[in-house]
């Protein structure tokens, strides 16, 4: 059964621009189903990605590249076939 998190606050997502967007799960979602995981494997990682990015946000902003980075650390351990997939597609 999927952990489902509800977020008491609205995280903000710093770009790279330095524009803020509201967190969205779905993109990490469509990006590591796009890397090659299932929906059911995505919805695992998706739920750790938001439980993650609620523990360390500061001041209710998480920065992108920490989200992407964050991604990669756990596809490597657990998909490292997707790891490799994401990272070629979030580069290209």
């Amino acid at each position: 059964m999927e952990e489902v998190i509800i977020l008491a606050t609205v995280i903000q997502v710093q770009k790279r621009d330095g524009r803020l967007e509201d967190w969205d799960r779905g993109k990490v979602l469509n990006g590591v189903v796009k890397a090659g995981l299932s929906s059911e494997e995505a919805g695992g990682v998706g739920a750790l990605i938001e439980g993650w990015a609620v523990r360390n946000a500061q001041n209710d902003v998480i920065k992108s590249d920490d989200v992407r980075n964050k991604v990669l650390e756990i596809l490597r351990a657990v998909y490292p076939g997707a790891a490799s997939n994401f990272e070629a597609y979030k580069r290209s």
